[in-house]
């Protein structure tokens, strides 16, 4: 990992989302099966693969629906050096 734990798990992906959230989990996991990557720009279409780390965040959003999303670490490195002003390769 390039960052630590605990910036990966500071990163919130809806901030500036009005819904209400409970029941609310955020992890890092490690994947026991393949999982599509919620990537940050949308345009990204890509997998976790098997033994991959990832950030996992799971939500009842406005008390109607549970939200679940994994996003990979590459994804993740890519938005903190744009936070931290490093370059993206």
């Amino acid at each position: 990992m390039k960052y630590t734990e605990e910036d990966y798990l500071s990163l919130d992906p809806f901030q500036g989302d009005e819904a209400e959230l409970s029941c609310h989990t955020v992890k890092m996991k490690k994947a026991r099966k393949q999982h599509k990557c919620y990537s940050l720009d949308g345009k990204q279409d890509h997998f976790i693969e098997k033994g991959e780390t990832y950030r996992y965040e799971k939500a009842l959003v406005d008390g109607s629906f549970f939200g679940e999303y994994r996003m990979c670490l590459k994804c993740l490195d890519e938005w903190l050096d744009e936070l931290y002003g490093e370059e993206i390769d």
